[in-house]
């Protein structure tokens, strides 16, 4: 035997046989995919059935808002369950409310919806013409109100028509009035009764003794600044005219530096 006759053997030798698939290996992956088509299915089967669909609503915390008023808000789907229910979106339905300050919403099975809702307290009463109107700390209009009581009432005659959530006051003007009437009886011993934003934003606010001071406009954030000097210039000037029973007309303020007084005429 010479070398080309083992080179010749080498050459014409036949390939190792591949190895056969297992039988057993393709029934495996069948069954595997037949149990994935039965989980899909059972899961779009579960999903498909009404006892999920949102039909509890409890409501904690409202005493303004009424249930079907916040399940109206809420605009839950009648063809949708609750697991494709956001608790933050629903949420944030319940927040354009003109009564919520701020609300959650939780969701549980099978079908149960918990929301609890923080209102806001009415801190001033608008009047507009003959109506009147809660706010809330921001200046936003509530509702309307059936009596002032013993909030402050801001009136502004040429607001035009009042819509819930509308800003009526701006909203670091409005504390600004509530601290100034809370504090204004022990500082001059009168009282502020109301106050008045014209069609300018004018500020005057209206006294228990029938006068009126004159604060001028509250456009800007230092127009608003202005009404702490121009309430040291009220100080001032109480010190040479008895406000409590002078017969005032009106004091304007516009200017802190002169603030003018306006007597009665004489009958």
């Amino acid at each position: 035997m010479t070398v080309g006759t083992i080179e010749k053997r080498r050459r014409t030798a036949p390939a190792p046989a591949k190895p056969a698939v297992s039988a057993r290996g393709w029934l495996w992956a069948l069954l595997q995919i037949a149990v994935l088509g039965f989980e899909i299915f059972a899961l779009l089967f579960l999903l498909a059935q009404p006892e999920f669909r949102p039909r509890h609503v409890a409501v904690l915390g409202a005493s303004h808002l009424t249930g079907a008023e916040v399940t109206s808000a809420l605009d839950l789907p009648s063809d949708r369950n609750i697991f494709f229910l956001s608790e933050a979106e629903l949420a944030q339905r319940l927040q354009a409310l003109p009564w919520v300050r701020s609300a959650t919403v939780n969701l549980a099975l099978p079908n149960r919806i918990s929301v609890k809702v923080s209102e806001w307290t009415p801190s001033a009463v608008l009047q507009v013409g003959e109506g009147t109107y809660y706010l809330n700390d921001l200046g936003e209009v509530l509702d309307p109100a059936a009596e002032a009581g013993s909030l402050p009432v801001i009136n502004r005659p040429d607001f035009g028509a009042v819509r819930d959530g509308q800003h009526a006051v701006a909203s670091d003007l409005l504390p600004m009035l509530l601290q100034l009437r809370a504090g204004f009886a022990s500082a001059f011993k009168i009282s502020v009764m109301s106050f008045k934003l014209d069609r300018r934003e004018v500020l005057t606010a209206q006294t228990d003794r029938g006068w009126t001071i004159i604060f001028g406009q509250m456009v800007t954030s230092d127009d608003r600044a202005s009404l702490e000097p121009k309430l040291a210039a009220l100080r001032a000037l109480s010190s040479r005219i008895d406000l409590v029973s002078a017969p005032i007309q009106y004091v304007n303020l516009e200017n802190p530096k002169a603030p003018a007084v306006q007597m009665r005429a004489r009958k």
